[in-house]
């Protein structure tokens, strides 16, 4: 192996490990990708329009999320278990930001006064 090598061969690696990521979240079905993807939709409709159904689904999801990841780790696949564990950790801290503002609103509207 030569130095000028290393490049390409540090490409295919990057491609290949790029390949599985893909593959790893666009798998049809109930897989960690897909629990992901519904997370991220789940929160841009709860963005829009705050509700508590989509809270409690949120909250299934991520539920699932990490059942998922357990079930990862107990086959030892370690590389997914951290790729979906560190998306779920980046979209539950957006969760908890997006519910606290929605809990700050609520509490303000009901400090407003109503029309006598």
């Amino acid at each position: 192996m030569t130095i000028p090598s290393l490049p390409t061969i540090a490409r295919i690696a990057l491609l290949g490990l790029l390949a599985m990521v893909i593959a790893a979240c666009d798998t049809p079905g109930d897989t960690p990708g897909s629990t992901i993807r519904e997370i991220r939709a789940n929160l841009e409709v709860f963005k829009k329009t705050p509700n508590m159904a989509t809270l409690e689904k949120l909250d299934a999801s991520f539920d699932k999320i990490e059942e998922q990841i357990r079930e990862l780790e107990a086959k030892e696949d370690v590389v997914h278990a951290d790729l979906f564990r560190r998306q779920a950790f980046t979209l539950r801290y957006e969760y908890r930001s997006i519910r606290e503002e929605f809990i700050r609103w609520s509490e303000e509207q009901l400090k407003k006064p109503g029309p006598e």
